[in-house]
């Protein structure tokens, strides 16, 4: 394990990189749509509430965990019964069980700290992956707000290579690495890092200039005062592709790392198509990008 983590390519950005010439380098909305189709629809990690209801496949007898950023409640409204599903609420998580069989149900999940309901339409599938799915929330603009463990405080800028608890940058890395490449029994320090909102949405077309890759967002933690997000990179055509990330990302970024390599191999091969890019940040994934769209 120690070989494979030292292999993480780690570079220090402690820069903002503008988006001057974004308006010729990113997606439609058209074109993002036909994209969607090079990444799996039912098995995702992360999941973005709109103000649409969120389709969610339960496996028979497996439970599943949804993770949401803030203490939720939830409410099935008496649609089913303790024989044919079973809920465990944990804070801002909740384990779905499906006992038996039932058809395309709706349950009602409330954000204690804001009120807004998130619907959920749930059906029990003998296939559907048990795969810990994390629900993300992005509201006109207004994100959920998101506190520490820690202390129970606002997360608020710091911008030195060493933050609070004496988590450096490489400690951020590797645990978000772990969570995305090491078996669960691995898994270490999860007290000391909480998972996060990423306020985006599924698929983001401008964190790599150049149209170069789909970029998927599979989630965020926070340790100390930093965010760390893990973002999936395919390159999206028949010839190779190379990430540099020090000139080929937009966003307010404190560091980087790219998994295992930022040389992509053409589109379909399943053994070079694909990196995973890791970030740090002050801020949630959203707001670092917000100078991408302008916002900022």
């Amino acid at each position: 394990m120690r070989y494979v983590l030292s292999a993480i390519l780690f570079f220090c950005l402690n820069m903002t990189i503008y988006a001057d010439v974004l308006s010729s380098l990113t997606l439609t909305d058209a074109e993002m749509q036909k994209l969607k189709k090079y990444f799996p629809e039912e098995d995702t990690r992360h999941l973005v509430w709109t103000g649409e209801p969120i389709s969610i496949a339960l496996p028979i007898n497996k439970e599943k965990r949804l993770i949401f950023p803030v203490s939720v409640s939830v409410d099935v409204k008496s649609a089913l019964n303790e024989d044919q599903l079973r809920i465990v609420n944990n804070d801002q998580s909740i384990y779905l069980t499906a006992l038996k069989q039932f058809s395309v149900t709706r349950i009602y999940v409330t954000l204690k700290e804001t009120g807004k309901v998130i619907l959920l339409d749930l059906m029990a599938d003998g296939n559907a992956s048990d795969a810990t799915q994390q629900i993300d929330i992005k509201l006109n603009n207004n994100p959920v707000s998101i506190k520490t463990k820690a202390n129970n405080e606002p997360v608020s800028s710091f911008s030195e290579n060493m933050i609070n608890n004496d988590i450096s940058f490489i400690d951020l890395i590797r645990f978000a690495w772990q969570e995305v490449y090491a078996p669960e029994r691995l898994i270490h320090n999860r007290s000391v890092f909480t998972r996060a909102p990423m306020h985006t949405e599924k698929f983001v077309s401008d964190l790599v200039y150049g149209d170069k890759v789909i970029a998927y967002p599979e989630g965020s933690w926070i340790g100390g005062n930093q965010y760390i997000t893990a973002v999936l990179l395919r390159n999206k055509y028949p010839h190779q592709t190379y990430i540099n990330i020090r000139r080929d990302l937009c966003g307010n970024w404190q560091a980087g790392s790219i998994y295992p390599t930022g040389s992509l191999k053409s589109y379909g091969n399943k053994r070079g198509d694909s990196a995973m890019l890791f970030l740090i940040s002050t801020q949630s994934f959203g707001d670092a990008m917000r100078t991408c769209h302008g916002d900022a």
